[in-house]
């Protein structure tokens, strides 16, 4: 007999039932509450959604014919740069970010983020890099030259407005976002599972978000540094990329693909995931060869760094170079072909149940398998170099981000939006809304393949007639029609769910994992007393006590269960104005790039008071989750895979040493670039550029990792009581800092 969740037992209890939460749209800006949050990023990504649906659709008018009219080929430019940037960094990876900032410390057993005030930190920073690019059509356009903007096109001389500045601001303040929002789940998957999960025991959803976590981390700071030259190209007379004073253009494709192509796994991974949970409660079958699944995920997370120059074929990297790259794009698709099958042994034997979260998990494992073989062909060069910058690729592009993001994504949240909202979705209107984007995405992505293999190249506004496109064009356009049908379906979906939903009680599905251990939607601390973890399916077990895993193995382990069951709920719900407030300041930066050095004047100081009062503030410990309960010092452990003694050191550094690592990457970038033009041009610098001089650098480098050592070894001496080391330590740190600061001036 099931035996109830830990939230119906705390029910009688008036702190479990009272929700002290503010009430209003203030409390929406202030909020730090991870729940809130992730709906914030769930429905500002579904905003920038419609936006990139309805520019879709006027591209595809605009090539229902030859030589149409629609669209000038200007604003067709501004349109499609406008269409992937948005589907890629404002709809995927922010709806990515709400789903995992919801989901993951429920799955965990935690009651919030690591970090609660960077996590809202993250959302306003994605929400006004959003805002600032979109601001580009009202200051003279907007970017023109494509999601990944290659130069040249880029140079001022071929892109005169500025929106290609719009572009590469809003980029950095979406790359802080990601960032930041990386480290808060790693250190929180690191330091608040409940006790006895390891991180192989999280759910499958939770581990990919882990792994794509590090993607981001080191991926993100690659795409910055190169952003980051293209705007001193732009504004400061570097020429990093301009061929005509010593540069090289292919710098840019290779940072931007380094980030580039484990950009496709950031958006597919966590994807992985979910299928990982819908599939199983879906078939009543646990996971088959999960072990595997995880083993597979960790690999992509690792290979995904090293097939970046598979997009580069064509720009003569050398037969050794592309056989390496070629063959490495290959290997890649082991892994993934592995999860495939995981997935259909899973519903093999099952008792399936064709509910919309199902249907949406089957449409992906159909249309990405199909973007995933044409993406292999991609690999072979001879082919790649018949095929690229054509309709194939974007055929091949779509199968992979639509047909798998966007279908993992909608059957993520059909499958989690009872949890969400305490409300059912109308079956009816799901069936509906998948096989309306289903036949809608073959339709329209299909004929692209032929188009490519026609000759079409992408990114033309308009086309000949008499050259065998105008009809594969049509039928493209017509499924892209049935796709916004599937669009308007899905929102109605929504629409009806929220007003006129069935109530969902607290688990409709049956399922296993500890998100539906509570009520639907969550109350705001999430657990009271959440079920101790004692397999891969801790729900299962508190449901069937009388077929029980494994004990809990070890003392320190019971007496952490113990400890964490009895421990105090917080006081209040999380609130702070300085996440909002900090990312206006960053805001107010990011639009002096454009709008001259009289705004980031007034924005600097602003920021700075901002952080000082950030640093200053100190929360109550109840209200953090870390804070002084037994979660911070639970037996969590750092290793990638498995047990480790209890980690005393505190989150903030653990945090810390992510972000220097990720740091690395963007100065290994800039150090690259460096290299790449003194060994392979023959005029840089470019005249009227001093060349570097390494050996300050070099001096006040040593200078400041002695001023870091000394200020450590002051720690270290005051933690044992030795005031006057520590005294001297600090003397000695600040002085070398001071003369650091001193020859950096």
């Amino acid at each position: 007999m099931a035996s109830r969740s830990a939230e119906a037992q705390d029910a009688g209890r008036p702190d479990a039932a009272r929700d002290p939460a503010e009430r209003g749209f203030v409390s929406w800006l202030t909020t730090t509450d991870h729940k809130r949050i992730g709906l914030l990023y769930i429905g500002t990504a579904f905003v920038f959604f419609l936006a990139a649906v309805g520019m879709a659709m006027l591209m595809r008018t605009q090539l229902i014919r030859p030589q149409n009219t629609l669209l000038g080929p200007e604003t067709y430019n501004q349109v499609f740069t406008m269409h992937g940037t948005t589907m890629v960094f404002l709809f995927a990876m922010p709806m990515l970010a709400g789903l995992g900032n919801y989901l993951v410390p429920l799955l965990i057993g935690a009651r919030d983020m690591a970090f609660p005030r960077l996590n809202a930190l993250s959302y306003w920073l994605m929400l006004f890099g959003g805002l600032l690019l979109y601001s580009s059509f009202l200051f003279g356009g907007a970017p023109d030259t494509g999601w990944f903007s290659y130069a040249p096109l880029t140079a001022k001389i071929f892109s005169r407005h500025d929106g290609v500045d719009f572009w590469v601001l809003a980029l950095v303040l979406l790359g802080i976002s990601s960032l930041l929002g990386s480290v808060n789940f790693i250190v929180t998957m690191l330091r608040l599972r409940a006790p006895g999960m390891r991180l192989r025991d999280m759910p499958v959803f939770a581990f990919a978000t882990f792994i794509n976590s590090f993607l981001i981390l080191f991926a993100i700071p690659s795409l910055t540094a190169a952003a980051a030259m293209l705007y001193l190209d732009r504004h400061y007379g570097t020429a990093f990329y301009d061929v005509a004073q010593g540069g090289d253009p292919v710098i840019w494709q290779h940072l931007f693909w380094f980030f580039g192509h484990p950009e496709v796994y950031i958006l597919i991974v966590p994807a992985f995931g979910i299928l990982s949970e819908v599939v199983p409660v879906f078939s009543r079958k646990p996971l088959f060869g999960r072990g595997t699944m995880l083993a597979m995920i960790l690999f992509i997370g690792f290979w995904g760094f090293l097939v970046w120059a598979h997009h580069m074929f064509s720009v003569g990297l050398g037969p050794v170079l592309n056989a390496l790259f070629a063959g490495s794009t290959m290997v890649i698709a082991v892994p993934t072909g592995v999860k495939i099958f995981n997935w259909l042994a899973t519903m093999w034997g099952g008792s399936l149940r064709f509910r919309p979260p199902l249907l949406f998990a089957c449409g992906f494992i159909a249309l990405f398998t199909i973007g995933g073989l044409t993406g292999v062909s991609l690999a072979v060069v001879p082919f790649d170099w018949q095929v690229t910058d054509s309709y194939y690729v974007v055929g091949h592009f779509h199968n992979v981000l639509f047909g798998g993001t966007l279908f993992g994504v909608l059957a993520g949240f059909y499958y989690w939006f009872p949890k969400m909202t305490g409300r059912m979705t109308d079956d009816r209107l799901g069936r509906l809304n998948f096989w309306l984007l289903f036949v809608g995405l073959i339709v329209t992505f299909m004929p692209m393949y032929a188009l490519g293999l026609l000759g079409m190249p992408r990114r033309v506004y308009t086309y000949q007639p008499g050259l065998g496109w105008d009809t594969l064009n049509l039928i493209s356009t017509l499924g892209g029609y049935v796709i916004a049908a599937g669009v308007i379906v899905l929102f109605a979906t929504i629409i009806h769910g929220l007003l006129r939903g069935k109530p969902a009680g607290n688990d409709p599905w049956d399922a296993w994992t500890l998100e539906w251990a509570t009520t639907s939607p969550p109350p705001w601390y999430n657990f009271a007393t959440p079920p101790a973890v004692r397999s891969t399916r801790p729900l299962w077990d508190t449901k069937h006590p009388d077929r029980p895993d494994p004990a809990l193995a070890g003392a320190a382990e019971r007496m952490a269960v113990a400890a964490y069951q009895t421990s105090g709920l917080p006081t209040a719900p999380g609130k702070s104005s300085l996440p909002l407030l900090a990312a206006l300041g960053l805001l107010g930066m990011a639009a002096g790039g454009v709008a001259g050095l009289r705004v980031p004047a007034l924005a600097a100081p602003f920021l700075l008071g901002v952080l000082v009062v950030w640093a200053w503030e100190r929360r109550p410990a109840e209200d953090s989750p870390l804070g002084d309960s037994p979660l911070g010092d639970s037996p969590l452990g750092d290793s990638p895979l498995g047990d480790s003694p209890p980690d005393k050191r505190h989150p903030g550094v653990t945090g810390m040493l992510l972000f220097i690592g990720s740091e690395a990457v963007f100065f290994g970038a800039l150090f690259y670039t460096y290299l790449h033009l003194r060994m392979r041009a023959d005029m840089w610098p470019p005249t009227g550029m001093r060349a570097l001089e390494a050996r300050v650098p070099a001096l006040n480098t040593v200078v400041l990792l002695a001023s870091g050592l000394l200020a450590h070894w002051g720690l270290v001496n005051l933690h044992r009581g030795r005031r006057g080391r520590f005294a001297t330590g600090l003397g000695l740190a600040v002085s070398l800092g001071l003369v650091f600061l001193g020859g950096q001036a």
